[in-house]
């Protein structure tokens, strides 16, 4: 079975090949201001996506998608907590995959207990998302601004409804009653359960770190296109929830170009409030690791 690559509850990412979108034409893209230096390597996958979707022209259309929440800042009145996510294929007791994101002062560090060779902080005091190889000992960083305008192009040059159908860009959530919500869209279908977090401040929290997981995912392709799951997230986000229950099916037969996907699984996560030592740990090494890793370009960053 493939290890499962998911930052908290924000996607679903298959770690082989196989479950990649395909690779393509990349793009050159401008770092955040402090990066500037290395501005003319850092390259992301979205042309080649959007050859991939669009098969046409580009007409610019309203970014719906969660964009809205870029803007804030989950730093004030948040109270420092710890989410841990695990993901088990149906029928089975063992998860196949472990993931922990620590909330703490404005700051996100996720770390997969089960692949921990990559840390990812998402930095929303300097909006700034930073990649960790501990295997190098490289770090590549890419600003929030930049991955919010990638998402917007994404999503403006997919003007076809049955492309914009299969990539989860018109999925509608629909409320279940008891806190519980589902979505589906050609090949996928979500049902996640949600709960009232102590403090509406981690809800808020949470929705920030899926909603920058899938715009990244959206330039470091991983699995499904986020688009589906970010719609999921708005409605968390706007009812105040963290899902901690998902069943996510996927049957995808590889149509117009699509990699074959297909699985069944049952996501689980949940919280503790406030920072233990091994908590403290995982962020004094990232804190560290942000110092003395190697900056690199984008394209020359283990994918």
């Amino acid at each position: 079975m493939p290890k499962m690559n998911w930052m908290g509850p924000a996607m679903l990412s298959l770690s082989t090949r196989n479950y990649q979108m395909p690779s393509h034409i990349r793009p050159r893209l401008p770092l955040a201001p402090r990066q500037t230096a290395f501005a003319s390597g850092l390259v992301l996958s979205v042309a080649a996506f959007l050859m991939l979707l669009v098969g046409g022209s580009s007409i610019a259309q309203e970014f719906r998608l969660a964009n809205h929440l870029g803007g804030k800042t989950a730093k004030a009145n948040t109270p420092d907590f710890t989410l841990t996510t695990k993901i088990y294929f149906a029928g089975e007791r063992k998860p196949n995959s472990v993931h922990k994101n620590i909330f703490a002062e404005g700051v996100i560090y996720s770390v997969s207990e089960s692949d921990p060779r990559f840390l990812t902080v998402f930095d929303l005091n300097q909006s700034m998302i930073v990649l960790l190889d501990q295997q190098t000992k490289t770090r590549c960083s890419v600003s929030m601004d930049e991955l919010t305008r990638l998402t917007a192009r994404a999503d403006a040059a997919v003007t076809d409804p049955t492309r914009r159908d299969r990539l989860g860009m018109n999925a509608r959530v629909n409320s279940l009653g008891n806190l519980r919500y589902e979505m589906t869209y050609p090949g996928v279908r979500y049902e996640v359960e949600g709960v009232v977090p102590p403090s509406p401040a981690m809800a808020i929290a949470n929705a920030q770190l899926v909603d920058w997981a899938c715009r990244l995912n959206i330039v470091r392709p991983r699995g499904l296109p986020p688009f589906g799951r970010m719609r999921l997230n708005d409605e968390l986000w706007k009812q105040s929830l963290i899902g901690v229950k998902t069943k996510l099916s996927i049957d995808r037969n590889g149509a117009e170009g699509e990699p074959v996907m297909k699985a069944n699984l049952n996501i689980e996560s949940a919280w503790s409030e406030g920072i233990d030592d091994d908590a403290q740990r995982q962020i004094d090494r990232a804190m560290g690791y942000r110092v003395v890793y190697k900056q690199v370009n984008w394209n020359k960053f283990a994918d």
